[in-house]
């Protein structure tokens, strides 16, 4: 008897869309994209479709996002942005940035 207590079998999960995943990774290899490309603009267009938005802008990290949308945001200088104590720093410096 294990005193392991099962969680999560990810390479069950996994393995179901192995082939899928094979396909996925060698197109990626041999499409010969970094950054931007086809997958990226085929992600931003069903993403968008699937959330009901009319553009999806795909960016590097979360502190570019959240340094987007702040920007955006155009809030006036001295605002109050109330983060959570245990944010990532990411947040804050999105807000500095800002």
């Amino acid at each position: 008897m294990s005193d392991v207590v099962p969680f999560l079998d990810l390479q069950a999960i996994n393995l179901r869309h192995e082939q899928q995943f094979i396909e996925a990774l060698h197109q990626l290899l041999h499409g010969g994209w970094l950054i931007l490309g086809k997958n990226v603009t085929s992600f931003e267009q069903n993403f968008a479709a699937y959330v009901g938005a009319r553009h999806c802008i795909g960016v590097a990290n979360g502190l570019d996002a959240l340094t987007m949308i702040l920007k955006a945001h155009e809030f006036p200088a001295g605002s109050e942005v109330i983060v959570p104590s245990n944010t990532y720093i990411a947040t804050v410096l999105a807000i500095s940035n800002a």
